[in-house]
Order: C-alpha cells, then sequence, then structure tokens
C-alpha cells in the first residue's frame, strides 16, 4: 500500500510526455535486454528497466481503477433515482401498498396503508402479522386466496372486511401477486388494497330498497309473533312452518307448544330467557335448538323478543322473531375448526421458518456460523467500528495436518475432530464475538472491538488449550493442533477484504513457520 501510495504521488506530477518518454526508453532497454546488450552494466540497466516497466504498470492499473470508480458512482446515482421514482409512486398513490413475507408479516407498507387503519405511522406496521388486519372469518378466506395465488401468480380485486385499529371495520377491494427471488421461488406478496367504503354504502342503499320491497312482496321470512302479557300468542307469522314444522293455528291454540319444542338441552336457558323481567328499550336475544315436529331434526334458531308498552308505560306484549340459524352454526363450526387448523398450521410454518432460518446461517458439521452469515456480519461490524472509532481482530485458523488425519483415519475421525474444534471455539469465544466456518478446515473468528495485542493473547490461549486435547481411533492417539493468524482494523487495513487478505496472510506466514503457533499482521508487511 505505501508503494502504491508513493507511486500515485509520483504519478499525479509527471507529465504525459514524460510517461512516453520513459515508455519509448523502456523498449529500448527491452531490446538491448532480448540482445543480452548492457550498455550501462548489468546491474544498472536491469534496475532503469524494471523501474520504467513499474512505472508504466503503475499508469494503467492507476488509470483502469478510476474507470471503475466512475462507472461505480454512475450506478450509485441511477439506483438512487429509481428509489426515489418508486418512493414518490408509492407515497402518492391513493391505494394501500404494502408487502408481507410468506408467512404474512409485514416487510414494507405505504403511509396511505397506515392511514387507512388509522395507525400513526407505517413502522408500527411493519413485523407485525398481517391477519391482524382481518376478522376472525376474513383471514380463512384470505388463507384460500393467498394459497392460490401462490399456484397462479396472483389475485386481483378480490372483497375483505379490513379493521382498522380502533376495532372498527371497513370493506376493501384487495389485488395481490406473489413476487419471487432470483431463483424463481417465491418470497413475499406485494398488496395493493382499495377503500370501497363509499361504493358499498352505495350498493347498500340500493339493496335496502329492494329489500324493502321483497319483505312487502314475500311478506316475512323470519318467523314473527306476537305473545300476550299472559304469554299467550296472538300472531303467528306463516314462516313458522318452514323452521318449525308446525302451522301458525298450533301455536295459537296451545301456546305451551313453543316451549315444548326446545330441545331438551337448551330447555333451562329458554325458561331463564322466558322469566326474565321485561323492562323498557330492552332487547333479548338468545340462541338454541329446536326440534322439528315433522321428523324431529335439530334447527338451530336465534330467539330475538322485545317488550312493548302503551304511551302510559304499560306492558302490552312482547315483539319477537325466531331466525333459523342452521347453516350459519354449520360454517361456525367449520370455520372455528379452519381457524384453529389455520393456527396450527402457522405455528408449524413459522416454527419450520425458525428451523430453517437458524440452518440457513449455521454450518451443519461444526454448529458455527456459516460463511454467509460471516460476510454479512463483518459488514456490519466494519460499519459499526468505522462510525464509532472502535476496532475489530479477525482471526484465520486452520486446523493442522488434517488432510493427513483423513487420509489416515478416516473422514469421520477428520470430522469428529472439525467438530471438538467448533466446539472449543464456541465456548471460548464471547457473547459479541462471531465464529463461523470459513471453507474445508479453516474458521474465521470476528473479534468485536479487541486490538491486536489483545486479540494475539486471546488466540495463543486457545491454542494451548486445544493442543492439549487428543482423541483415539483403533486406540491410537490423535494429537489436534491448529495455526494462526491475526489482523486488526484499522491497524492493519481499512476495508473488509484487507482485512480478511492480512489475516489469511498471517496464517500463510504462520504455517511456513511450522505451523501450531499464532502470528499477527504487521502494518510493515
Amino acid at each position: 500500500r505505501a508503494f502504491m501510495k508513493i507511486a500515485k504521488a509520483i504519478l499525479s506530477r509527471v507529465r504525459a510526455s514524460t510517461i512516453v518518454m520513459t515508455g519509448a526508453w523502456s523498449l529500448i532497454l527491452f531490446a538491448f535486454y532480448a540482445f543480452k546488450i548492457r550498455p550501462f552494466g548489468f546491474a544498472v540497466s536491469d534496475l532503469l528497466f524494471l523501474w520504467s516497466a513499474g512505472v508504466l504498470g503503475i499508469f494503467f492499473i492507476n488509470r483502469r481503477l478510476e474507470l471503475i470508480e466512475k462507472r461505480r458512482a454512475e450506478g450509485d446515482d441511477a439506483a438512487r433515482t429509481s428509489d426515489l421514482l418508486y418512493h414518490a409512486i408509492v407515497e402518492t398513490s391513493p391505494d394501500s401498498v404494502l408487502v408481507t413475507d410468506l408467512t404474512g408479516r409485514f416487510i414494507f407498507c405505504s403511509r396511505q396503508t397506515a392511514m387507512l387503519h388509522k395507525y400513526d405511522d407505517p413502522e408500527d406496521l411493519i413485523g407485525s402479522s398481517a391477519f391482524k388486519l382481518f376478522p376472525l372469518r376474513e383471514i380463512i378466506r384470505l388463507g384460500r386466496y393467498l394459497g392460490a395465488a401462490q399456484e397462479s401468480g396472483m389475485i386481483r380485486n378480490v372483497e375483505f372486511n379490513l379493521l382498522r385499529r380502533d376495532g372498527s371495520q371497513f370493506p376493501a377491494e384487495l389485488s395481490a401477486s406473489v413476487m419471487l427471488d432470483a431463483t424463481g421461488a417465491p418470497f413475499a406478496f406485494l398488496a395493493i388494497v382499495r377503500d370501497i367504503t363509499e361504493r358499498k354504502w352505495v350498493e347498500a342503499q340500493i339493496r335496502e330498497s329492494e329489500a324493502l320491497y321483497r319483505v312487502v312482496a314475500d311478506n316475512t321470512y323470519d318467523w314473527e309473533f306476537w305473545q300476550a302479557p299472559n304469554d299467550r300468542f296472538i300472531y303467528v307469522s306463516p314462516s313458522c312452518k318452514r323452521i318449525s314444522g308446525y302451522d301458525a293455528i298450533e301455536f295459537i291454540r296451545r301456546s305451551e307448544l313453543f316451549a315444548s319444542i326446545v330441545h331438551p338441552e337448551d330447555r333451562t336457558t329458554f325458561l331463564h330467557h322466558s322469566h326474565d323481567n321485561p323492562s323498557a328499550n330492552s332487547v333479548n336475544e338468545v340462541e338454541f335448538r329446536i326440534l322439528r315436529g315433522d321428523d324431529q331434526s335439530v334447527r338451530w334458531i336465534s330467539h330475538v323478543c322485545q317488550p312493548v308498552f302503551d304511551r302510559k308505560g304499560k306492558f302490552i306484549g312482547t315483539r319477537g322473531s325466531n331466525r333459523d340459524i342452521t347453516d350459519k352454526k354449520l360454517v361456525d363450526d367449520e370455520l372455528r375448526a379452519a381457524y384453529d387448523q389455520l393456527r396450527t398450521q402457522l405455528h408449524e410454518i413459522e416454527k419450520l421458518q425458525s428451523i430453517l432460518k437458524e440452518q440457513a446461517i449455521r454450518d451443519p458439521l461444526t454448529g458455527l456460523y456459516n460463511r454467509r452469515y460471516m460476510e454479512e456480519a463483518l459488514r456490519q461490524e466494519h460499519a459499526r467500528a468505522v462510525r464509532e472509532g472502535q476496532c475489530i481482530s479477525v482471526v484465520m485458523l486452520d486446523m493442522d495436518k488434517l488432510k493427513t488425519v483423513n487420509d489416515t483415519h478416516g473422514h469421520i475421525t477428520g470430522d469428529k475432530s472439525l467438530q471438538i474444534l467448533g466446539e472449543q471455539l464456541t465456548s471460548l469465544t464471547r457473547v459479541e464475538d462471531i465464529a463461523c466456518r470459513y471453507g474445508g478446515d479453516e474458521f474465521l473468528i470476528i473479534l468485536h472491538n479487541m486490538p491486536a495485542n489483545d486479540a494475539i493473547k486471546r488466540v495463543e490461549e486457545w491454542r494451548m488449550k486445544f493442543s492439549q486435547l487428543e482423541i483415539f481411533h483403533s486406540s491410537e492417539r490423535i494429537r489436534l493442533t491448529f495455526t494462526a493468524g491475526v489482523a486488526s482494523f484499522p491497524a492493519a487495513a481499512t476495508t473488509i477484504e484487507e482485512i480478511i487478505q492480512a489475516a489469511d496472510t498471517a496464517l500463510y506466514r504462520a504455517k511456513v513457520q511450522g505451523r501450531n503457533n499464532v502470528l499477527l499482521f504487521e502494518e510493515t508487511e
């Protein structure tokens, strides 16, 4: 590095004409060298030739690096422009735009999403489950549609009732598509949600008008009744026949008939409800089963009644309605079962996701972190160290003579040696340190905020303890040792690549010196 800095400083002051002359001089010297002519003597001619070639080489390398930096800067500007454009489109859209992972947890949501659901900030939703924005019944539907979306790639204009933060509901229209990673595997859902409250209000007004005329035309669908203060039925609508199997006249003639067809298991609930003292403006509702008169089949009804008073406040009877809710009950039972099943499946999926996530960052043989995790962790550690003015030490560690162990005693013994080393590194490193299997018999350890002198002492302690371990194979003792190189930021290197390279260089030199030792990379190297 020092040589390159000096060379760049020289080149910045050297004119292009000087470079050309130096190049021409190099060609002349090369011709002399090829024909074994040494006009200035062997040592001087060789030195001049090497000096000229070196200057030219540094010049062209420097120009190449400048072009690479220029192209990288142009790419970064284009990426920033693209990000700003997408951000402007999303944040100015009147519709809600959101992204969730495959388990339904928010990865991104626009400000309109937060406003739509009455949250103060989009960050209040990030990381939480999108299912909390759906009522129970809608979660089941959502699960089915998301399953269909994973098969077809998208769903369009599906209507749901959604929840606001205060618990109130509103109608919305949802379109979603599956996002694929570089391998073509799905990893997230992109959804656009539109509030259709106003549209639904208009539709509701139309339906209400139609329902009014339908009630007049069809009489009443529910089983309506009037009951006198003495519990005798004054009026029963014809719909009672469809629900109970009895004609209206039978209830009028026999007031006790209604209580007699209540299911035996629900009779106590019904009698308790019937004996409640009537009060003004109170609506009493209870659900129970009845036995039909024609086939003794069981039907669920919703029984709603309200006491009626005259202008003087005198109780004059009860106005009531019975609605057949058998199908609703069956659907509710199915929904509850499906919801319980879905929750179980979600729990299993989350558990599996956790296992897969751990497997994705762990080496299966040693249990240490793998190289992919280490690269991300080292980037974060380097950024923190630069930001906070701290140091990092990186240890590149190689198990000695592992190939010999594999060839002599078999790969099972070699794997056992690697496992023992992994266990030792796990127990000897601190919580904030990161130990990973770098590849084959190499390991890399990131020592958080530890200067070079402390790091070399710490690794030497590891080496001493590890060298005391032995494993047995066919009554033969196998001694375990390792060799390590240590490099620190910012003492020995400034970039991540330089840190790893410096540690690897120190490891190589430690091996040259005879293995089973630890060597620190010096800045002068």
